[in-house]
């Protein structure tokens, strides 16, 4: 039985400096940690959450609030060996209770997983936009071209 079958708590926290190798770990697991690409020019630890359990990252989610209306969802990765356990839902919740704080109408995000569009659709919402977005750079799933616009927007708005 592995340390994190017991069911250590899950923190979901903002990340320091200290934190960046962990939070790359998790990004290479899902192809995401080119930052600096094309894809990716930035990843700013002051936009993001992470999720610690047994005193490591497990999972990464980022969010940039673009102007007084908008937003956008950046990279969300959860550890394989973690995936299952509900990290992903809070790191999605950490991060779209800033944005929506902040008063924002819309909330972008692109997504090359058919499971994540269903999920996204299912749990919070979001609805495909129509857009498609040529991949510019290898990044995430190798087998997508492109990337699916996916948007939330506020009832009022």
């Amino acid at each position: 039985m592995s340390s994190h079958d017991s069911k250590p708590e899950i923190e979901i926290r903002r990340p320091s400096e200290q934190d960046r190798e962990g939070i790359l770990a998790v990004l290479r697991t899902a192809e995401f940690h080119a930052i600096g690409s094309p894809e990716m020019p930035e990843f700013p630890l002051s936009d993001c959450f992470v999720a610690e359990a047994d005193g490591r990252i497990v999972g990464v989610g980022g969010y940039r609030i673009l102007d007084a209306e908008t937003a956008k969802t950046t990279l969300l990765a959860v550890d394989p060996t973690w995936r299952g356990r509900g990290i992903g839902n809070m790191l999605q919740e950490a991060r779209l209770r800033v944005m929506k704080g902040a008063g924002v109408k819309r909330i972008y995000t692109n997504t090359d997983d058919e499971a994540v569009i269903a999920w996204l659709e299912r749990h919070y919402g979001f609805r495909r936009s129509g857009e498609l977005i040529p991949k510019v750079s290898p990044f995430g799933r190798s087998d997508m071209d492109h990337w699916v616009n996916m948007v939330w927007q506020r009832p009022d708005a």
